[in-house]
């Protein structure tokens, strides 16, 4: 009896339940995705950070583990999206460094701080993580 009760009280309050189905408001205008220009391809951008600084093999891996293409970008592409997104206010981007998938000499990984540039860091130090994919 008490769940039937709760039923009803979460039908009033307007909470969905696994056997209510909600109208989707399809009026209103489409999110666009996070995409830049580069080399002549479109590149789409994870529209978040992970969660978590992590070191260079995790973070290579947790892009890929995204499947579809995802990837760390190239310390070019991050380059670009200083140009195209980030001075544009554009993706909610951190000014602390970036993994790129580019490496600088041995155990130095390329990183980039937007405002600041291109620069490098040990694979084993944390960093934050932006996924990337070419768009066909």
């Amino acid at each position: 009896m008490k769940y039937a009760v709760l039923l009803l009280a979460l039908m009033f309050a307007g909470v969905a339940t696994p056997s209510m189905a909600q109208k989707v408001d399809t009026t209103g205008p489409v999110p666009q995705k996070l995409t830049f220009e580069f080399e002549g391809k479109t590149i789409e951008v994870a529209k978040k950070d992970f969660p978590k600084p992590m070191n260079w093999g995790a973070a290579k891996k947790a892009c890929k583990n995204l499947g579809n293409g995802w990837r760390l970008p190239s310390i070019e592409e991050l380059t670009a999206i200083d140009e195209q997104l980030y001075q544009k206010g554009k993706g909610k981007f951190s000014e602390s460094p970036y993994w790129s998938s580019s490496v600088y000499h041995a155990d130095d990984i390329c990183i980039y701080m937007f405002s600041y540039g291109p620069n490098n860091s040990n694979k084993y130090y944390t960093e934050r993580v932006r996924a990337v994919r070419t768009l066909p």
